[in-house]
């Protein structure tokens, strides 16, 4: 029926409703939002609906205070979605592992454009120009003090303690990524479903809240503010083993300087530090008492009036260890890095579905109401995805399992592999303890392999994002047969210092199949995930998969071996037909 297609279809008008949730004015993290759209709605367009609410981060109490910020991906935000019809008895769709699927669709499908614009309306990180590192780091999106929509700018100098008053309500506008919302291409008869019904069920807050790169020796160390000097002059004195201070001043390296300084810095007033050498987070300061912070400065008269930021702690502290010289050696933060556990949350407020109505011609209406009069079925396919768990061991070098999927018109399977293992708070915060992507972990504080330039890079996002942890191959059995005929290498992705052209070849297929244009390829390490198209480039075919044997074979056969368990989130894309017959909607899988 031509008047499915949203593209083609000749509006009458179009009008913007909002629904609020049905259950609650605020939500914290774990608890579901519901929402229920009114049949009177009778025809949405998916792609312009959205959910528009207010999310505001909160500290632990009595905890050391640190920036925050929520993922770069805000979509993340929700753990599962499940859609259901008016009666509630019929389920739609049911996306798990929603939050993975969402950081792979963010990671691939981006370029400037799109992610300003993501930054803008959904609150996504964004890399911010004015942070930008000067030591030869890695571009990040998670240093942004200037403009980072979940906290104050700071302005002048600081000397009161960060709180919970400077975090910001900060308005989110997400769409929903389902067929029949965001990935639509059609226009939805909710008239015809007696209306829908959504249940999302938020992630908990330390899978989703990040401390700032800035801050953290455990991504893009040497991004981190440089110690300069005690005497902030021209000729810059080191804290010598053995002697005491109670302030000191950071380098103007990393675009530090100028006469904005204070806003760029990453560091707040009460959180507590340590210094490491740049390029070897390992190796840490003795200092004789915790390190805090009471007054971050821009003293204009430092370093020859060139002016440097001045930090000053609450107590002197006696330096007992290594000699601190001059930018050999950067500060991070030791709020999250250390503590046993940091239980920050975040409230979600004023929750509402902004639904799009497309008035249609009366015509089309009664036109549909008498084909179901006459027993006739209304039928049309969303392109959804079903998501199937496996699990490994990081001990286990040879792996299979079976993908038992039972989709009659399947266009793509991706798998993403997850650490599964179990972290702290604190940890999931700060990254400390998880898989390494470059370089090497603080515990390695003699390794001779720490990155160049970034010296460490661990993901703080193993909830959401894919590890290669050093997988040699990988290949496919569909009904008795081995696709492709070699098995696809990742060989020099393993490595950390390379990238394997047949695998790339396969996850864009993989992407398109699936419905993702795969416009960027450059977390291809950071969220690692690959897959089988089914069907060939620039075809649009699918595969029968009910009654087919479907495994994923894997080999872990490097000579370093894997170092994180994994849980494997494997998607399988389709068509799912929805057949309105009778004021009763069936489910074709």
């Amino acid at each position: 029926m031509s008047y499915w297609k949203a593209d083609d279809n000749v509006r009458v008008g179009e009008t913007k409703v909002s629904i609020p949730s049905e259950n609650g004015l605020s939500y914290s993290p774990g608890q579901k939002i519901q929402i229920f759209v009114d049949p009177s709605n009778k025809f949405i367009d998916g792609r312009e609906c959205y959910l528009d609410f207010n999310f505001k981060i909160k500290l632990p109490a009595g905890a050391v205070p640190t920036r925050l910020q929520l993922d770069k991906c805000t979509s993340t935000i929700f753990t599962a979605i499940r859609i259901y019809d008016g009666s509630r008895g019929q389920l739609l769709e049911e996306l798990s592992a929603y939050e993975n699927y969402v950081s792979i669709k963010y990671d691939y499908d981006k370029n400037k454009n799109i992610q300003n614009y993501r930054a803008l309306r959904e609150g996504c990180a964004v890399y911010q120009n004015g942070n930008r590192g000067t030591e030869g780091t890695s571009q990040s999106e998670m240093n942004n003090t200037l403009t980072n929509p979940y906290f104050k700018r700071t302005s002048g100098n600081q000397t009161t303690t960060f709180d919970d008053t400077d975090f910001l309500d900060v308005k989110l506008c997400l769409p929903i990524h389902s067929g029949i919302f965001a990935d639509s291409s059609t226009i939805f008869p909710v008239m015809m479903t007696n209306g829908l019904y959504l249940e999302l069920d938020v992630n908990e807050a330390p899978a989703i809240l990040n401390q700032l790169d800035g801050v953290n020796r455990n991504r893009r160390t040497e991004l981190a503010p440089l110690f300069h000097s005690l005497n902030g002059s021209t000729a810059p004195d080191g804290w010598v083993n053995g002697s005491s201070s109670d302030t000191f001043y950071i380098s103007r390296k990393n675009n530090l300087g100028g006469a904005d300084s204070v806003a760029k810095m990453p560091f707040v007033v009460g959180e507590t530090f340590n210094f490491c050498v740049s390029d070897n987070n390992g190796s840490v300061s003795t200092l004789s008492a915790t390190a805090t912070i009471s007054q971050i400065n821009l003293s204009t008269g430092a370093d020859g009036n060139k002016g440097l930021i001045e930090v000053k702690t609450t107590a002197s502290l006696d330096n007992n260890g290594v000699d601190i010289t001059s930018e050999n050696f950067v500060m991070f933060s030791t709020a999250c890095d250390g503590a046993t556990s940091y239980d920050a949350s975040f409230t979600i407020s004023n929750v509402n579905l902004v639904v799009s109505q497309v008035h249609l011609d009366a015509g089309y209406e009664r036109g549909m109401i008498q084909k179901v009069r006459e027993g006739k079925a209304i039928e049309f396919d969303i392109m959804t995805w079903t998501n199937y768990k496996h699990s490994i061991q990081a001990t286990d070098r040879q792996a299979q399992f079976q993908v038992f999927a039972n989709n009659s018109r399947a266009k793509s399977l991706l798998i993403s592999p997850q650490d599964s293992t179990v972290y702290t708070t604190a940890e999931q915060i700060c990254g400390k303890s998880g898989y390494v992507f470059k370089g090497t972990d603080e515990s390695n504080s003699t390794s001779s392999s720490k990155d160049a330039q970034d010296t460490c890079l661990i993901n703080d996002r193993s909830n959401h994002s894919g590890i290669c942890d050093f997988l040699s191959s990988y290949q496919y059995v569909i009904n008795g047969k081995r696709v492709p005929s070699r098995e696809v290498s990742t060989k020099k992705i393993a490595t950390r210092n390379s990238i394997d052209a047949f695998h790339i070849y396969e996850l864009e297929k993989v992407l398109d199949n699936g419905g993702i244009d795969p416009k960027s390829f450059s977390a291809f390490q950071e969220n690692f995930c690959f897959g089988r198209g089914f069907s060939a480039g620039g075809q649009k075919g699918a595969m029968d998969l009910r009654g087919k044997d479907l495994q994923v074979i894997l080999k872990y056969q490097e000579s370093t071996a894997p170092t994180k368990g994994k849980l494997f989130n494997s998607y399988i894309v389709h068509l799912r037909r929805l057949m309105i017959r009778d004021g009763a909607v069936d489910v074709v899988m």
